[in-house]
């Protein structure tokens, strides 16, 4: 699997000194609907620590850090890219080659 990052991200992640991903998978089940997402975010490793040992997130090694996928499958291209995209100032993760 080769984890591509958007020089925008490599920006971000050095500003905030942070240069570990997680992306987590969010549902919301209801009578009538159900709903899930991927959630992409950057953590600390004291956090990664907790999803390792206790949530048994899979680490991929990369050349800027590391990239914590869940336990379960997910439907994972062999080129992952991730981004940065700002909405009103709120800036969050982009992805690309991972669906739930």
């Amino acid at each position: 699997m080769e984890i591509i990052y958007e020089p925008e991200l490599l920006a971000f992640m050095e500003k905030k000194n942070k240069n570990i991903i997680v992306v987590e998978e969010v549902s919301i089940n209801n009578s009538d609907i159900e709903i899930m997402e991927l959630h992409v975010h950057l953590i600390s490793e004291k956090i990664a620590d907790e999803f390792k040992k206790k949530k048994r997130y899979r680490t991929v090694p990369t050349e800027y850090g590391e990239v914590l996928f869940p336990p379960f499958k997910l439907k994972i291209s062999d080129t992952v890219t991730f981004g940065l995209k700002s909405f009103l100032g709120i800036k969050s993760l982009s992805y690309k080659g991972i669906k739930a």
